[in-house]
């Protein structure tokens, strides 16, 4: 996963053991369901396994980010797996590989510095990160699709299910009839709505109207729950009459199976005019 990075990285290569491995993740696996002889269960769903050595470059970009939070106000971040979509967003737009200027001033004034300029050239990323590019570009891209579709249509909602610390709703400031509707854990939307409010009183910026699902969408995995009900009667969420749009990026993997089945049954069953 180093491969193609071209800064030093001899400091991060003594956290490691000297004969470790950069081992691929290993699948997930299930508990028997039968009898020992028997085949294994289905998967057990959430994130695969790390290797020892995974777990290590984990703490270690961790204990690097909180240092980059030091002296900030905000509360850190909930996620290093969050926070580094962050900083990894900023720095391609930094090099002007994706437009999500929004991203570098959710960062820390006293820190984010290390992403413009000369530092950014010398922090080029590996191509492996141009999954993020083509992610982000996909997404924006069906947005504006569905944007321009139901443009005349009158309000028109986004629901952002794991939406982690999305900038959408900030790059969407300027346009009209648009709702975002952002599900993810409660301390995820904590840190989330402090890094905008910060944004928006530094900036005298504007951002799209959002509404927040303080969950864990493992929840979902129960019988007779519904997030599209949860964000009806909490967020005012119309998927019956009102143009809808639901966006999943890169939570899925993290939910049980079915949670994940619970989900898209619960959305592929609005009647919404354009979904």
């Amino acid at each position: 996963p180093l491969q193609g990075f071209k800064i030093p990285l001899s400091l991060l290569l003594l956290l490691l053991p000297p004969s470790a491995p950069f081992s691929a993740p290993l699948p997930p696996t299930g508990p028997p369901t039968g009898p020992p002889t028997g085949p294994p269960g289905p998967p057990r769903g959430g994130p695969p396994r790390q290797s020892a050595t995974q777990k290590l470059l984990d703490i270690a970009f961790s204990s690097a980010f909180n240092a980059l939070y030091l002296f900030d106000r905000t509360p850190t971040p909930d996620s290093s797996k969050n926070l580094r979509v962050l900083w990894t967003r900023a720095l391609l737009n930094s090099q002007g590989r994706l437009d999500d200027d929004a991203a570098y001033h959710l960062l820390p004034r006293g820190s984010r510095r290390l992403v413009t300029g000369w530092r950014s050239r010398l922090l080029r990323l590996s191509d492996k990160f141009d999954w993020i590019v083509d992610r982000t570009e996909f997404i924006d891209g069906r947005l504006k699709s569905f944007l321009e579709s139901t443009e005349g249509m009158g309000e028109r909602q986004v629901v952002l299910l794991g939406s982690g610390y999305d900038t959408r709703p900030l790059r969407s400031a300027a346009l009209h009839n648009l709702t975002f509707f952002e599900v993810d854990l409660p301390a995820v939307i904590d840190t989330k709505m402090s890094l905008v409010n910060r944004y928006l009183s530094l900036r005298s910026g504007e951002t799209a109207d959002t509404r927040y699902l303080p969950v864990d969408l493992n929840k979902y995995a129960a019988p007779g729950t519904s997030v599209m009900a949860d964000l009806a009667a909490s967020c005012g969420l119309d998927a019956s009459s009102k143009p809808t749009m639901v966006v999943c990026e890169a939570v899925m993997f993290y939910l049980s199976p079915q949670a994940v089945a619970n989900i898209f049954g619960d959305v592929f069953k609005s009647d919404a005019e354009a979904f």
